[in-house]
């Protein structure tokens, strides 16, 4: 409990903080990058290169933390499920077959062209191709657009929350054919 208010008072704090405050944050950090040896950075280069390939094999941190808590919730909740669609390569980042629901969680590679124009171009066809064929098979398809910066426990426990009420409307409700490709932002 002690840890929620700690983690709720400091992303209050970041999401209030003032203009000023926020450059002379973002100064400290590229001062902090120049002054580093072309050794130390290429490190981190390296770190993030590792992180980002474990994070494709393993799951994002959010995707993780929503399975945790969809298991502890009693959903059956599949991680990276394949062979869902014959005939199709495709990988479904959580997918609840007692829902017919498939979530998928995208980062900023999705939307902005963080690996280049070609990478983003390839994200975006690829994304609607996997939709179409999901709702395609009858599937619900809730995608998670995932562009905070600050992967904080309370942007945890918020997506937690607003997938949860998403998948309790469709237990309640199976949504009609028109209804069954849900985005929301976190």
């Amino acid at each position: 409990e002690e840890k929620i208010k700690i983690s709720d008072g400091m992303a209050l704090h970041w999401e209030n903080m003032d203009d000023e405050e926020r450059n002379h944050r973002i100064s400290l950090a590229k001062r902090q990058w120049e002054e580093m040896s072309d050794i130390e950075r290429e490190n981190l280069r390296r770190a993030a290169a590792k992180a980002v390939r474990l994070a494709s094999r393993e799951g994002s941190k959010s995707e993780k933390f929503l399975r945790e808590g969809l298991t502890e919730a009693g959903y059956d909740v599949i991680f990276h499920k394949k062979g869902l669609i014959p005939n199709q390569s495709l990988e479904i980042d959580l997918f609840i077959p007692e829902l017919r629901t498939a979530i998928e969680i995208d980062g900023p590679a999705h939307f902005f062209p963080i690996w280049g124009e070609a990478n983003l171009n390839h994200h975006i066809k690829a994304d609607a191709e996997k939709n179409g064929l999901l709702l395609a098979m009858g599937y619900v398809v809730i995608r998670v657009k995932h562009l905070t910066k600050n992967i904080s426990n309370k942007t945890q426990r918020n997506l937690l929350s607003t997938v949860s009420e998403q998948l309790s409307q469709i237990r309640d409700t199976f949504p009609q054919k028109s209804k069954r490709f849900i985005e929301l932002e976190i």
